[in-house]
């Protein structure tokens, strides 16, 4: 996979992404919003942070904690600025490289970007590594336990460079532990008739 082929694919998608994936969007942020509580001044950092719309709803359900959004396309970044002001911190930067202070951040939360990550566990380092001891790591992402998600994935590897890879629960709870978290919970949500994904809790070691 590309980084190039990323940003050309979704700086193509920024202007129609919302309202063409609405319906995934609406239900994969919710199963993250679920699992992340903040305090207030605490901070949370969104990797793939896209147009925005994890942040937005985070800041809703926590609007004392302190935000940070990451993502690599200039088109998505555009449209997250435009949602949420610039009260939240966004940057451009690949998931493999975060331009963050080690132990710097509460919480971590990353929906549908991993399969897009050519270097999966340097990203999960690095998102250990941004974590304060204890802090929160929120994962949501296709899971191949799914059959129409591993047929999607064997397309996909095919057709679209930007496609890296979809993993099971297995292999995802694998790349956490590779990564030194610990207290990892991975569970499987079928989301509509279609769309399978998993979701990854975890606490980041001292």
């Amino acid at each position: 996979m590309s980084l190039r082929a990323v940003q050309r694919e979704y700086d193509a998608l920024a202007g129609r992404y919302d309202q063409r994936w609405a319906g995934y969007v609406a239900a994969s942020t919710a199963l993250a919003v679920a699992r992340v509580s903040l305090a207030p001044a605490q901070r949370l950092l969104d990797v793939g942070c896209g147009t925005g719309v994890l942040l937005e709803r985070l800041r809703a359900h926590d609007p004392d904690a302190q935000y940070v959004g990451v993502d690599a396309t200039p088109g998505m970044l555009a449209r997250a600025h435009a949602r949420l002001g610039s009260d939240v911190l966004l940057i451009e930067a690949s998931g493999e490289a975060l331009p963050l202070p080690d132990q710097s951040v509460h919480a971590v939360v990353s929906t549908s970007a991993l399969h897009y990550m050519a270097d999966a566990p340097r990203a999960l380092r690095e998102m250990h590594r941004v974590l304060a001891p204890g802090g929160t790591l929120v994962l949501v992402d296709w899971c191949a336990d799914f059959v129409a998600m591993r047929a999607l994935d064997l397309v996909l590897r095919v057709v679209d460079r930007a496609h890296e890879r979809t993993r099971t629960t297995a292999q995802v709870r694998g790349l956490a532990a590779g990564a030194n978290f610990e207290h990892i919970h991975v569970s499987r949500h079928a989301i509509d008739r279609f769309w399978g994904l998993f979701v990854l809790t975890a606490r980041a070691t001292a």
